[in-house]
């Protein structure tokens, strides 16, 4: 048989238009594409040929550096009327699939899709192949980017099987692909995308041959120090915990991994995924919970179908079925923390608490396995969840970080529960808290509870006259007086702010740095909430202090210590201080020393 000329199907701008079109997110892809095609022959070969042994089954790689890259298998091979239908065809039957979004076929390997992606890295692929049907004829495919092929029947006798040769052309547009042509990066690509291959790859150097992917399955149950050691190796970390995922219905299997650090709930996160042991995406986001943060998977699948680039999951019924049972292995696994290692669950809610929040205020299916691990600051101590929900008297909450620092004193010296719920998602959390518990009735901290803390005093008749004097200087801080008795009795003021009136106080400090367009901005806001605005200083008649500023006559010093114990409260209160009232400070403290 001669060498005849032929031309592709389809023309060089079809294939550009896949390319550019974002077929491959990377030109590394070959390599995955190469090696599918590999062992998909071998793998039709042992469905097909019964005479041969798959114990025999190999697929071996040669680099010749800066030159040339070979991919052998002793798979099927390919007829002369394979080559046309599989070879000749790459841009009509990659342009379908992509059409339809998915791969078709048994196998996820598509022998044009795969040549396709060596385009991108070399101007001429080789491909020599001898069909198991046809074991006495040796042919020889020949592709050009130009859009042109040849086919020729070599002389040469050879075993089943196909190689694929790719040649560098250090003058055409692939010259930036030379990177490729090394065989440490084939090798690393090779260990990247078919590490868990079910035939062995090996790296061929002369007489050398270096194994370059395992055959090993992980197992959790049986062996979890290994697991570990691989999750470390494969997703970069050295994590708290592992645990096997397994389908019920044979939809996957792998491990999962629990993060030992932070991570931010909507953070994208590693994964390897392999289709047909083949890494098919780093991305979960398809196939895991949006509550799995903290989670790290490895995960093998072979029913799951692959869209036409083989780089993430086709969505369909088995994909969403695949995503509940991985769901629910999360879950089981959470749950059987919670029987056997609620310790270890501790230190999980513990390192991810902020995100494990963001869960519990958002999505049910989990919350109530996490909701009694969650800390709170109250003023009887840092408590769980758990231990809030049988407290069994009812408690107080506040949003306001710095109202509960302000009150914690006063509900300690009662030995009454107060929670912050200051930071984000701790509101809804505590409202989930008290609607399930039968124990402790949660309610959010109101002016009356506040009043409550609060008892009317003795002095207000002989405290006229500083009445009067310091309802004169606090109006023009916006501010009222009140005069209460309370116990500790060493704090000696309590600055009490509503939502209109802290809103009110952050503007004023906004515009205290804002450029004069700003400014007026902001103050069109500040009148919104100024009408609202409620803000009381209470001054408490057990402190001795206070005792001695009313019993005193009013003088320069006594109206510098009022506006002190104002400023003090602020402070006390953890509200940062307005230009004025720092001035305010500074001003009466010099007074005092005159």
């Amino acid at each position: 048989m001669g060498t005849n000329d032929y031309q592709f199907k389809v023309n060089l701008g079809g294939m550009i238009e896949l390319l550019s079109g974002h077929l491959y997110s990377s030109p590394n892809v070959f390599v995955r594409e190469l090696l599918q095609n590999c062992t998909d022959a071998i793998h039709a070969r042992i469905d097909r040929d019964s005479s041969f042994d798959p114990k025999t089954a190999v697929v071996e790689i040669e680099v010749t550096e800066n030159e040339q890259i070979l991919f052998r298998d002793n798979g099927t091979g390919l007829t002369e009327e394979e080559i046309h239908r599989f070879l000749a065809v790459i841009g009509q039957s990659s342009k379908f699939d992509i059409e339809k979004g998915r791969a078709e076929g048994d196998y996820i390997g598509r022998f044009g899709i795969g040549l396709l992606s060596c385009f991108m890295v070399t101007d001429t692929i080789i491909v020599r192949t001898v069909s198991y049907r046809t074991p006495d004829t040796t042919l020889e495919w020949r592709g050009q980017s130009d859009g042109t092929y040849t086919i020729t029947e070599l002389p040469d006798k050879r075993p089943a099987g196909t190689e694929i040769i790719l040649r560098r052309n250090a003058q055409t547009a692939q010259a930036e692909a030379a990177e490729y042509y090394h065989a440490d990066e084939i090798s690393n690509l090779v260990y990247y995308y078919g590490l868990f291959l079910q035939y062995p790859v090996y790296l061929v150097a002369g007489a050398e041959r270096t194994r370059l992917n395992l055959q090993m399955k992980l197992d959790a149950e049986k062996n979890k120090s290994l697991c570990l050691k691989m999750g470390k190796m494969f997703l970069g970390d050295d994590f708290l915990d592992c645990f096997n995922l397994v389908s019920s219905d044979g939809l996957f299997s792998g491990i999962a991994y629990v993060l030992p650090c932070p991570v931010s709930a909507g953070a994208h996160h590693m994964h390897r995924i392999y289709l047909k042991n083949m890494l098919l995406t780093e991305n979960g986001d398809k196939l895991l919970p949006e509550w799995a943060f903290f989670i790290r998977c490895i995960i093998h699948t072979d029913k799951l179908t692959p869209t036409s680039s083989r780089e993430d999951f086709y969505e369909d019924e088995l994909l969403e079925q695949a995503g509940e049972e991985i769901a629910q292995c999360i879950g089981n696994y959470l749950e059987s923390l919670e029987l056997h290692n609620d310790s270890l669950l501790y230190e999980i809610v513990r390192i991810h608490h902020l995100a494990v929040k963001s869960v519990i205020a958002s999505d049910d299916s989990v919350s109530d396995i996490l909701l009694p691990y969650i800390v709170f600051q109250t003023t009887l101590g840092e408590m769980t969840g758990r231990e809030l929900m049988v407290f069994g008297s009812d408690a107080c909450y506040t949003t306001d970080v710095n109202q509960f620092r302000q009150l914690a004193p006063l509900y300690a010296q009662r030995s009454q529960l107060l929670i912050n719920a200051g930071y984000v998602y701790d509101d809804k959390i505590i409202r989930k808290m008290s609607e399930r518990s039968t124990d402790t009735c949660i309610e959010m901290l109101t002016d009356t509870d506040i009043d409550l803390l609060l008892n009317d005093t003795d002095m207000e008749e002989e405290a006229g006259a500083f009445i009067k004097e310091a309802e004169t200087i606090l109006r023009k801080y916006d501010c009222r007086l009140s005069l209460k008795e309370f116990l500790p009795d060493d704090i000696p003021t309590l600055y009490t702010i509503n939502t209109n009136a802290y809103h009110s106080r952050q503007i004023k400090r906004s515009k205290e740095t804002a450029n004069a367009v700003f400014s007026e901005m902001l103050s069109s806001f500040e009148d919104s909430f100024r009408s609202g605005a409620k803000a009381c200083l209470y001054f408490n008649t057990n402190n001795l202090v206070v005792r001695k500023l009313i019993t005193s006559p009013i003088t320069d010093k006594t109206k510098a210590c009022i506006e002190i114990l104002y400023v003090n409260a602020l402070l006390s209160g953890h509200f940062p201080l307005l230009n004025h009232e720092m001035k305010t400070l500074n001003d009466n403290l010099y007074t005092l020393m005159l």
